[in-house]
């Protein structure tokens, strides 16, 4: 099998019959692939798929108890122990997904050089692996919060699902992108490692936007001004709010939760502020950002992918 295989479907007209047949066989074979992956993740374990729930489990406590418990850190909204829970959920899919995905080309190596398939099938099933898996914990998260009359469910919950999408869409091309370049540079997982530290806490797991805010409003001296445009803090503030992570988290506790947890575009555009005395931000121009980011970044990790895809079986 050439190199040249790695990189691309086979050259038939697209509308053509067989063409059509071969993306219906790659959709099951990326299917298959998935479901083997979440099965083979547990086999051979005493506590099976418990293992996914222990630690974000765990890391919830951690955090609760020191932050909340010990600093006292809340940010006023309803429910926040369930919210935490659901940022730390959230962060959690994203972190195994990119991590897991990110290996996906790495450690096939001898099926690679064996067989032709397109390459993104791989990182495809490892990400749909670790989406199985956020969506069972999701599914838990929502019967706790009910259980524990900590939810609020409305019509805003069918916001959900483009929500997932959104978050899934971000974690695939960023595991396309560092999939690709792990192939031939393995420092990419350490340095992926240490940006993941940066990226927890600025995005939003164990606050929320408007807890940001409201700091800064006390930083800037409640009573004297509530504008932080010309402030040092601006910068912060305008990055975190483009981050598709902490967009996601945020608007996923709006929707799946509490209408007490506001939309982050009510946020970034200043129509809160007021209600909540925290630091008018009003910049609408942050609304559309995250999105922006995601298809930046799905578009980045496509053609890089396709790019490095020919030099696979010689890199491997």
């Amino acid at each position: 099998m050439s190199a040249g295989a790695d990189a691309a479907l086979p050259t038939e007209a697209a509308g053509s019959a067989p063409q059509r047949a071969t993306f219906r066989h790659y959709r099951h074979l990326t299917l298959e692939l998935a479901i083997t992956q979440f099965k083979l993740r547990y086999t051979q374990s005493a506590l099976g798929y418990f293992w996914s729930l222990l630690k974000p489990a765990l890391l919830f406590a951690i955090n609760y108890l020191i932050f909340v418990d010990l600093f006292k850190i809340n940010d006023g909204t309803q429910f926040y122990g369930i919210q935490l829970l659901l940022g730390i959920i959230t962060w959690t899919f994203f972190a195994e997904c990119t991590a897991s995905s990110m290996q996906a080309i790495a450690s096939n190596a001898g099926l690679i050089r064996k067989a032709y398939f397109p390459r993104s099938i791989l990182v495809i099933a490892a990400s749909l692996s670790s989406l199985f898996t956020f969506l069972i914990n999701l599914v838990i998260v929502f019967v706790i919060a009910v259980l524990l009359h900590q939810i609020d469910i409305g019509v805003r919950i069918v916001f959900v699902f483009p929500l997932l999408l959104e978050l899934y869409v971000l974690a695939l091309g960023i595991s396309l992108f560092l999939s690709a370049l792990f192939v031939q540079y393995h420092d990419v997982g350490h340095l992926w490692d240490v940006l993941m530290q940066l990226l927890f806490y600025g995005s939003g797991v164990m606050f929320s936007l408007t807890y940001v805010l409201q700091r800064v409003h006390l930083a800037l001296a409640i009573g004297q001004t509530t504008e932080i445009h010309n402030s040092h803090f601006a910068w912060i503030v305008e990055v975190m709010a483009c981050n598709p992570i902490m967009q996601t988290v945020e608007d996923l506790r709006h929707a799946l939760l509490t209408p007490v947890a506001p939309w982050t575009e009510l946020v970034v555009t200043g129509h809160l502020a007021a209600v909540h005395q925290y630091a008018t931000l009003d910049a609408p121009w942050l609304a559309p950002a995250p999105f922006v980011v995601v298809i930046l970044v799905v578009t980045i990790g496509a053609l890089t992918f396709r790019a490095r895809a020919r030099s696979f079986a010689e890199n491997l």
